[in-house]
């Protein structure tokens, strides 16, 4: 035995121990401690199906088996299939968030909160979760599954609830712009910076028609930031004011100190767009601020989702039970959040760590160590 058998003891104490094991006491022929953890460098290594995480055992069989037992030989594909559909999801979101109490550190930052439909899952209808991301720790703090018959507005106080708030400021989109979620926000502790759109019709048209008076925009505070990459030149202009008492005659709204918008110009391949959006916060004025947070609400959309789909090929999955598309999808986010840490370059994609993982046990295993152990 290696002494780099003492990765089951790792993914043991940190994965696998907190788990019940769903399963009868009749005919086991794999151990819950094998599965799981198996299960969990499979998705390290990009394998995104569970016929894939029995040909990366058959593959790694001979490597794999100075560290797990495998007295059932390979578990089949319905093996992890199974498993996963009958692990409690709530149960391993607990873990996870256990597992990310460990990593971060203190959350003082921003913490964007938006959703994603997992396409291809689910039998009737397609699983929706709702996600707490900080940019600063590259980590996913918290979700929610919403419920097949309502959606994110009742998801999102229940996501909160799981959020140590004090110091944050907290970015969602228009459809966070309710009264209700904003007083949570501030009771909480927190700041937040929501957008709006025609779902608050009145007060997203009386903001709008604040901001297109000339002399009344020329008093706000204004900040530009310019970006150009990727063939795309970027121009962004933030207006931000506390001049609310008038919008709070009518609206009163929870917590509101400031309102602001935000000018999008973007340039690319000779086409210009541009576009306004408008914003609502319980900051005071600050254009500046109002403009790097807007921009980090992105961050979401492009280092959480868009990994899960084009690094995890998440929607292409086609996993049908609804508990396993929600256990793979924490075990997506678990992942990407060891895989961010155990580059050994800062500058390397995630893509060609977890293709080094499949291709090299070692790697692996030493991907896997690097994190836990720091």
């Amino acid at each position: 035995m290696k002494d780099t058998a003492s990765i089951e003891d790792i993914l043991s104490t940190h994965l696998v121990e907190k788990l019940d094991d769903p399963r009868s006491n009749r005919n086991q022929r794999h151990s819950f401690v094998t599965l799981v953890s198996t299960s969990f460098l499979c998705v390290l290594s990009g394998i995104d199906s569970f016929s894939g995480m029995q040909d990366f055992v058959e593959c790694h069989f001979d490597e794999l088996i100075e560290y797990f037992d495998f007295p059932g030989n390979i578990p089949s594909h319905d093996t992890y299939r199974r498993l996963w559909g009958a692990i409690d999801p709530q149960q391993f979101l607990w873990v996870f968030q256990d597992f990310i109490e460990i990593l971060k550190q203190s959350i003082v930052g921003i913490v964007n909160i938006d959703g994603k439909t997992i396409r291809n899952s689910g039998k009737l209808k397609p699983l929706h979760i709702v996600s707490a991301w900080c940019k600063e720790n590259q980590l996913v703090l918290a979700q929610e599954k919403v419920d097949q018959k309502s959606n994110e507005i009742t998801a999102i106080p229940k996501l909160l609830k799981l959020l140590d708030l004090r110091g944050c400021t907290v970015t969602i989109d228009a459809i966070g712009a309710q009264r209700d979620i904003c007083e949570q926000i501030t009771q909480q502790g927190g700041e937040y910076v929501i957008a709006l759109k025609g779902n608050q019709g009145t007060l997203h048209e009386d903001i709008q028609e604040f901001f297109g008076d000339t002399m009344l925009l020329e008093a706000c505070l204004m900040d530009e930031d310019n970006d150009k990459q990727s063939g795309r030149v970027e121009q962004r202009v933030a207006y931000s004011t506390t001049q609310i008492d008038w919008l709070q005659e009518t609206h009163k709204w929870p917590g509101l100190k400031s309102i602001g918008m935000v000018r999008k110009s973007t340039i690319r391949k000779g086409k210009e767009v541009n576009e306004a959006r408008f914003y609502i916060s319980s900051l005071e004025a600050d254009a500046a601020k109002l403009n790097k947070i807007t921009r980090s609400h992105w961050s979401i959309e492009n280092q959480l989702h868009w990994r899960l789909d084009v690094i995890f090929n998440e929607d292409k999955a086609c996993i049908r039970n609804e508990n396993a598309a929600e256990n793979l999808n924490i075990m997506r986010k678990w992942a990407l959040s060891i895989l961010q840490r155990a580059k050994d370059k800062p500058h390397r994609s995630l893509k060609s760590v977890m293709r080094k993982n499949c291709m090299s046990l070692k790697h692996l295993i030493n991907s896997v160590k690097t994190v836990f152990h720091a």
